[in-house]
C-alpha cells in the first residue's frame, strides 16, 4: 500500500476492522445555478466542458451553447428507429467562452467569431423556442470542443501532454464546414486529437495551433475521447456511457482502451446489479461516469438514472419482445443524481461501497433546477475546498418524446441544461463515523513514508486518539500459531505510539497532524511496515496519509 497519497475511506481497502463504524456520504453544498441560459443562442441550453484558473485568480471556461432550429430539424429524413421525426437534429450547438472573478459570476463576452441567432420566435413552433435571424454579437466559435486535463487528473506526466484536446469540426480556422453544428452529426465526427503542454490562447495568439502536438489518433466524443494513462495496462483510456452496440435493456459504463491512440477495444465495466431497484416505475441504471486520477485512484462520478419505464417512448420500427417490450433507449423518463465510485486497476471495476446512495441528490420537485444531475468536471482545489460545475437539467429525462407524434411531455415548458456550482471540502467524500461510544478503526499493514502522519478528520464534538503497532504477526494459542487478526493488535501497540501518548485530536481539519508525546514524529518508524489504530468518539474520519 502507498502511504503517501491520501488513504480515504470510500471503500474497505485500506480497512482490516471498522467494527462499530458507519460509513457516511457527505453531500457537497448547492451553490444553485451559475451558469444560466439567458441567451438566444442558448435556448435550449448550457453545459460546461472546461473551467481554467488564470495566474491572476480569474477564471474562463468553454461551455457547449445549445440552440432549438427546428426549420434545420424538419429537413432531416424520419428517424429509422422511432419512424417519426427525431428532435435532436432540432438543437444546434457552438462551444461558447466566459470568464468570471470568482467562479460564481460568469460573463459572456462578445467574440464576433460565428453568427448565431439574434432572437428567438416563440410562436411558430410552440412550445419549442427556435431560432430567428442571425448575428455575431455573441460568445460563440471557440475552436476547442474538449479540454482534458491529463497533467492534473489522468496520471500524464509528461508537460508537453498536459492537455487533450479536440478541435471544434465548424469553428473558424478548423476543418470542415463553418459554422456550428447539429447535435446528431457532431456526434459521427472524429477529428484529430491533440496535445498541448497549456491551454491555446486563440483570442489573442493567431499562431495558437502551431503549439499544439498531433496525438497520432482522433478522439471521438461518444466513443473514445481521453480520460487518463492506465501504468498498469500500458494504455490510453476513457470512460463513456455504452458500449457500441449497446441494445440492451439497460445503459451501461464502457471502457476504451488503446495503447496507439488508433486501435481502440471497448469493455462494459459497470452495470446495475441485483442490488439495484429494478421495478418498473424505479428502474436503476447508469447514466454516465467522469473519471478522474487522484490519490493513487481513479475517483469515477457517476451519474445515476432512476428509470420510469411505466412511461414508454417507442417507435413502430423498435424490435421489441415479449420480454422487453420497452427496450433501452427508447424509455427515457427519470431522474438522475450524483453517486461517487472508485477504480483501482485503471477503471476496469468500479468498487460500489458508497455508490449505493446519492452524493448529490436530484430535486424532489420536477421544475427543481437540479432534477437532473447529469454530469460533472473534476474537482477545482480552492483552498481548503473542491469546487465541482456540474451540468443539470430543470425537469425530467424524456422532456421531449422521441416518437411520431413528438409532443412534449412538459405541456408548457421544455426543460434547459444549466450549470450549478457544488462545494465540500478537500477529500470529504466519505467518512467512518461513531457517535458517543468511542471504536477502533484498525488499517490494514501500511509503510511509514513520511515522518508525519496526517488524518482528515471531523473531532469538532468529540475525540481521535491514533496508535501506531507493527505489522507483523501476533503470535497466539501459547506462541504456536501466529496470527494476523486485526483485533489482537490493540494489544501490540509499540512503546510511544500508544493511545495514552497520542495528544488529542478535537479538531476539524482536512490535514491536521497527529503528535505523541516525547516522540519527535515518526523517524523511528520510516519505511516500516505498520497498522494504524484510530480511536474515535463522536467524530468522522475520512483519510489518512504519512508525508
Amino acid at each position: 500500500m502507498n502511504s503517501n497519497h491520501w488513504h480515504l475511506l470510500l471503500d474497505n481497502y485500506s480497512i482490516a476492522r471498522a467494527t462499530g463504524f458507519d460509513r457516511i456520504v457527505h453531500h457537497p453544498r448547492p451553490l444553485g445555478v451559475v451558469l444560466a441560459p439567458d441567451k438566444p443562442w442558448e435556448s435550449a441550453g448550457v453545459g460546461m466542458n472546461y473551467v481554467g484558473q488564470r495566474a491572476n485568480g480569474s477564471f474562463f471556461g468553454f461551455y457547449s451553447a445549445m440552440w432549438w432550429d427546428l426549420d434545420k430539424g424538419a429537413a432531416q429524413p424520419p428517424s429509422k428507429v422511432t419512424g417519426g421525426h427525431d428532435r435532436a437534429h432540432d438543437i444546434i450547438s457552438s462551444i461558447a467562452y466566459a470568464t468570471s472573478e470568482d467562479g460564481i459570476h460568469w460573463h459572456k463576452p462578445i467574440l464576433g467569431l460565428l453568427d448565431g441567432p439574434a432572437a428567438i420566435d416563440r410562436q411558430k413552433y410552440a412550445p419549442f423556442p427556435t431560432a430567428a435571424g442571425l448575428t455575431r454579437e455573441n460568445n460563440l466559435g471557440v475552436p476547442i470542443v474538449v479540454v482534458a486535463d491529463l497533467g492534473q487528473f489522468g496520471n500524464v506526466t509528461d508537460p508537453q501532454r498536459r492537455f487533450a484536446l479536440r478541435l471544434a469540426p465548424g469553428a473558424p480556422g478548423t476543418p470542415g464546414a463553418a459554422g456550428p453544428v447539429g447535435v446528431g452529426s457532431s456526434w459521427a465526427h472524429a477529428p484529430h486529437g491533440y496535445f498541448a503542454a497549456e491551454i491555446p490562447d486563440f483570442l489573442n495568439d493567431p499562431n495558437w495551433r502551431e503549439k499544439l502536438t498531433y496525438s497520432g489518433g482522433n478522439f471521438d466524443p461518444r466513443r473514445h475521447f481521453l480520460h487518463f494513462w492506465d501504468d498498469m495496462h500500458g494504455e490510453w483510456v476513457a470512460i463513456e456511457q455504452g458500449v457500441i452496440p449497446h441494445w440492451l435493456p439497460t445503459r451501461e459504463v464502457g471502457r476504451m482502451a488503446s495503447q496507439d491512440l488508433v486501435n481502440w477495444t471497448s469493455e462494459a465495466v459497470l452495470y446495475p446489479d441485483a442490488a439495484d431497484p429494478h421495478l418498473p416505475w424505479h428502474y436503476d441504471e447508469s447514466m454516465s461516469l467522469t473519471p478522474f486520477c487522484a490519490e493513487g485512484v481513479i475517483f469515477g462520478l457517476l451519474s445515476w438514472f432512476h428509470s420510469d419505464r411505466s412511461h414508454p417512448d417507442g417507435g413502430p420500427n423498435l424490435a421489441s419482445t415479449p420480454e422487453h417490450p420497452q427496450i433501452w433507449p427508447w424509455v427515457r423518463k427519470g431522474s438522475n443524481e450524483m453517486r461517487i465510485t472508485i477504480s483501482r486497476d485503471g477503471g476496469r471495476t468500479w468498487d460500489r461501497t458508497a455508490s449505493r446512495e446519492a452524493w448529490i441528490p436530484h430535486g424532489t420537485e420536477e421544475d427543481s433546477y437540479d432534477r437532473l444531475v447529469i454530469g460533472s468536471l473534476p474537482p477545482m482545489r480552492m483552498g481548503e475546498e473542491d469546487w465541482f460545475y456540474v451540468t443539470v437539467i430543470d425537469g425530467d429525462h424524456l422532456g421531449i418524446r422521441n416518437n411520431a407524434a413528438q409532443t412534449p411531455y412538459y405541456h408548457q415548458r421544455l426543460p434547459r441544461h444549466q450549470v450549478g456550482l457544488y462545494v465540500q471540502k478537500h477529500n470529504r467524500y466519505v467518512s467512518l463515523s461513531t457517535r458517543t461510544q468511542p471504536e477502533v478503526l484498525i488499517t490494514n499493514p501500511v509503510t511509514v513514508g513520511g515522518s508525519v502522519l496526517q488524518l482528515n478528520v471531523d473531532a469538532s464534538r468529540g475525540v481521535v486518539r491514533v496508535g501506531i503497532a507493527a505489522a507483523e504477526p501476533v503470535m497466539t494459542y501459547n506462541g504456536t500459531t501466529p496470527s494476523t487478526a486485526a483485533h489482537l493488535y490493540q494489544g501490540q501497540m509499540l512503546p510511544g505510539f500508544t493511545f495514552e501518548d497520542c495528544q488529542p485530536v478535537d479538531v476539524n481539519s482536512i490535514e491536521h497532524t497527529v503528535r505523541f508525546t516525547g516522540v519527535d514524529g515518526l523517524a523511528a518508524l520510516q519505511g516500516r511496515a505498520v497498522r494504524l489504530l484510530i480511536q474515535v468518539q463522536h467524530a468522522d474520519v475520512y483519510g489518512f496519509r504519512f508525508t
